[in-house]
């Protein structure tokens, strides 16, 4: 594989196939190319490459237009954790972007100026010079799942590292068509959605699919090879009527994937749903497929793994530069980890899930684990909250089920010892989830303490 210094150079130097749709009825390959050079030139008229700008926009032409110009020169983008009004106020206080690039359909916070999409002869796009590979040109937020969202800094070795990686691993090309249910501004979905098929002169479809009868729609109208999903999407999908003839690839990340619902996918379409292992901060880990019997996490071939005090340590051209490094370049995520012989590993959940309730450690993966197993349950969020009482600490448990909240506590009082259990346990119709698929931490909380 080229460096990533010749490979970048290469990607600037021009479209590989100009004609060809990146986004599928929206922009050619060379359009993405043109917009990208006239947002380079928008930067260098306002002086603005020391100025960080925000990307205000789902639309993954515009996005990798945007990259592109920062690779040519341009300023570091920020992507917000979402684009509602509250995030986006919420992203300009942090950061303190005075710009953003937008394409008119998302309100910008007050005091900021929108730079909209002109276009250039993609020939002048490298004007000003190259960013320095190793240099931050992109800053971007966990999911905020677990705690509140957090930004990182990326580098383009990062990002174009990774997507390349994928691109040969999973053997992705310009006969590829890639459908979403993930919006490109996650990490996840700028990667598999907007710099992968781009890396592979593929084609991408535009829009972001997310209730079950559009996705179940998409697949069976367009020849969709490639599907880049999460976790709950699937689980929407089990039960339904999947006819996908054309799918080769189905990806999932941002959270573990329910067994059951990755083999009703590989009944229902043939393929197995390729589960995705990592955070926003290490890149890319690991990958499994229960489906097809690959049931413990494989690390990829560009990451080197070690545990210590049983959490998993990782090493890569991946991690970003804000990591907190040992002496050997690796960085201890907050995974607890089991190795077998063959260099695969098992998740046992976080180290700061293993929490003290009554002077006993309890698990907290490990208990809503346990509870999404029993019959009638769909679905189960297990947290800490402060204790009552004295007490240091409490669990919580939101949970989709069929039972009463008397009838699934006598079950858990069966199977568990007595301070494993909930002592708050609250039964709803539809557990709270980010536009990622992620369980919703704070809304969770709110129902929880009856805010």
């Amino acid at each position: 594989m080229k460096s990533i210094q010749t490979r970048i150079k290469t990607i600037l130097d021009g479209p590989a196939m100009p004609g060809k749709e990146y986004v599928a009825s929206g922009y050619i390959y060379s359009d993405v190319y043109s917009i990208a050079a006239g947002f380079r030139k928008r930067f260098s008229r306002k002086n603005m490459a020391d100025k960080p700008v925000c990307i205000c926009t789902e639309d993954k032409g515009i996005i990798m237009a945007a990259l592109l110009a920062s690779l040519a020169g341009g300023p570091v983008f920020i992507l917000p954790y979402s684009l509602s009004a509250k995030a986006l106020v919420e992203t300009r206080d942090g950061m303190r972007f005075t710009h953003a690039i937008t394409d008119g359909s998302i309100d910008l916070p007050e005091g900021i100026e929108g730079i909209y999409p002109e276009r250039e002869s993609w020939k002048s796009l490298p004007t000003g010079g190259f960013r320095a590979v190793n240099s931050v040109f992109l800053e971007l937020f966990t999911g905020g799942s677990t705690d509140k969202p957090k930004a990182w800094t990326k580098t383009p070795i990062n990002m174009f590292n990774e997507s390349d990686f994928l691109r040969v691993k999973y053997r992705v090309s310009s006969d590829d068509l890639i459908a979403s249910t993930v919006p490109p501004y996650h990490i996840y979905g700028l990667l598999y959605t907007v710099l992968m098929p781009f890396l592979a002169s593929a084609s991408v479809l535009g829009r972001t699919y997310v209730f079950p009868q559009e996705i179940l729609a998409v697949l069976k109208d367009n020849p969709v090879t490639v599907l880049v999903s999460v976790p709950v999407h699937y689980r929407i999908l089990n039960g339904a009527h999947i006819y996908s003839p054309h799918l080769r690839l189905a990806f999932s990340s941002a959270g573990p994937l329910d067994r059951n619902d990755g083999i009703y996918f590989h009944q229902k379409t043939g393929t197995g749903v390729e589960e995705i292992y990592g955070s926003t901060e290490t890149g890319g880990v690991a990958c499994k497929c229960a489906a097809l019997r690959r049931e413990l996490h494989e690390p990829f071939d560009w990451v080197a793994c070690k545990v210590k005090n049983e959490r998993l340590c990782v090493k890569s051209t991946l991690l970003s530069p804000d990591l907190p490094l040992d002496d050997e370049g690796f960085y201890m995520t907050g995974d607890r980890v089991e190795f077998s012989e063959k260099n695969t590993f098992k998740l046992l959940g976080r180290a700061d899930g293993v929490i003290k309730v009554g002077g006993k450690r309890v698990d907290l993966i490990a208990v809503q684990d346990k509870i999404k197993q029993l019959p009638g349950i769909r679905d189960a969020f297990v947290v800490s909250v402060e204790g009552r009482k004295g007490r240091d600490a409490d669990i919580a448990a939101v949970v989709e089920a069929s039972l009463s909240e008397d009838e699934l506590k006598s079950i858990l009082y069966d199977i568990f010892e007595p301070v494993a259990v909930p002592r708050r346990l609250l039964i709803v119709d539809k557990i709270p989830s980010t536009s990622t698929g992620k369980y919703d931490r704070d809304a969770v909380m709110k129902m929880i303490l009856g805010e």
